[in-house]
């Protein structure tokens, strides 16, 4: 039996360059292999060397994650809370050099409604660290405590960073 040394031509299959069809469907995989009420968090990382970070809900996700961040934000949890209870409340699997984080939201209500707030000596670990990078950017450092609000896990808090897109790019400090 003859071996191919090279793969048949198939002229409806040609290189684009565009990464998007690619990253979509891995996106899309990810979604139909969460369940129901779960945050996909999906980073691709770019030939540039920043990483493109897709976010998106599966069934009855998004006004479940919109309402964890309204109670998150009236309970006054901070970034670091957010760090904390999304980290506790993922599964991480890979495609490749692409990372998918689940998150099912349920778990994530129960650590927000029992006022979650991590471990008090890394929230002000983190305090100094922003404080430290605003010094060298000559910038006035965050007020007390010193850490944003609440990040977000919900497609209205999602929307308010990227500008109303679902796709959030992040570049690696030093880039």
């Amino acid at each position: 039996m003859p071996v191919l040394t090279a793969p048949p031509a198939r002229p409806d299959l040609a290189p684009t360059g565009n990464r998007g069809p690619v990253e979509q469907a891995v996106v899309e995989s990810a979604l139909a292999s969460a369940g129901p009420e779960t945050l996909v968090r999906t980073d691709v990382p770019q030939p540039d060397g920043s990483v493109r970070l897709y976010a998106a809900w599966t069934d009855r996700g998004g006004p479940l994650a919109d309402h964890i961040d309204r109670l998150a934000l009236a309970r006054g949890l901070d970034a670091w809370s957010w760090v904390e209870i999304l980290t506790h409340n993922q599964h991480t699997t890979r495609r490749g050099r692409i990372e998918v984080r689940t998150h099912p939201l349920r778990q994530i209500l129960a650590d927000v409604e029992r006022g979650h707030r991590g471990n008090e000596e890394y929230r002000a670990g983190l305090a100094r660290l922003l404080a430290d990078d605003a010094e060298r950017a000559g910038q006035a450092p965050l007020p007390a405590p010193g850490l944003p609000a609440w990040a977000g896990v919900g497609p209205q808090l999602w929307h308010r960073y990227t500008g109303g897109g679902m796709v959030v790019e992040r570049h690696w400090l030093g880039r």
